[in-house]
């Protein structure tokens, strides 16, 4: 994906700079924190589980510099991916930081109203409770949880969608490009999650309006919450949840 050479090539510098301080992969989440004070999360992408041993890559990286986490955003292994993504949160944060707070303004920057299609990549349940006060049209996939079909989908992306809420997890997987090249021009969009990249110059090839994402504070409790399997929710607790939108 094109995104993942904007981002590595955004942060390539700075990454050859900055030593690695832990890598924490937990069931949910995975955890990359720097030795300048900055730490990243992203969804942990386990896929076909068939031994004990997960990381194949025998390498150390607690005390390398984060350059090494940060090539595997161009692994086919989307443990490797889960890990790189983790490590360019850890090292945007600084940017991240200084974006504002979500106020919750989400539904309306999306426009989203009664009778409104919405699509949907990646089933956020709290979303969807607030989605349903709202009564929307909701048209959801998610491959882990089994829900739709990748072909009904993008036939309503295409044809009967007023805004998509894409997961950032689709950024692990590779999809995100596909899924917006399935989408009708001029369709307001989110990258929603802890996992997303609250990187702008990352995504303006791409039609995406608003980057929704958690910036870990309190990071003794975030790391705990990861080796405690803990998600989303609990994760936040422990975090910042930041915003951009494109103006």
């Amino acid at each position: 994906m094109q995104i993942y050479t904007k981002m590595y090539d955004i942060l390539r510098d700075r990454a050859r700079d900055i030593t690695i301080k832990t890598l924490s992969i937990g069931l949910g989440y995975t955890a990359v924190e720097l030795e300048d004070g900055s730490m990243g999360v992203a969804y942990t992408w386990l896929d076909n589980k068939t031994s004990c041993t997960l990381m194949k890559d025998p390498e150390d990286y607690e005390g390398k510099k984060s350059l090494s986490l940060l090539g595997k955003l161009f692994s086919e292994n989307l443990l490797d991916r889960s890990v790189a993504i983790a490590a360019v949160n850890a090292l945007n944060y600084k940017y991240a930081a200084a974006l504002e707070d979500d106020k919750d303004t989400l539904f309306d920057d999306l426009q989203i109203s009664e009778g409104t299609h919405v699509s949907m990549v990646g089933f956020f349940s709290p979303v969807v409770e607030k989605l349903k006060t709202r009564r929307v049209e909701l048209n959801v996939y998610d491959i882990e949880k089994q829900i739709g079909t990748e072909e009904d989908f993008y036939t309503n992306l295409r044809h009967n969608t007023d805004a998509l809420i894409l997961s950032a997890t689709s950024v692990i997987h590779g999809s995100t490009e596909e899924v917006l090249a399935n989408m009708a021009p001029g369709t307001p969009c989110v990258l929603l999650g802890p996992t997303t990249p609250m990187m702008p110059m990352a995504f303006d090839h791409l039609p995406i309006t608003i980057l929704a994402g958690t910036l870990p504070v309190n990071f003794p409790s975030v790391l705990k919450s990861i080796r405690h399997a803990k998600g989303t929710c609990d994760i936040q607790r422990a975090s910042r949840k930041v915003y951009w939108k494109k103006s």
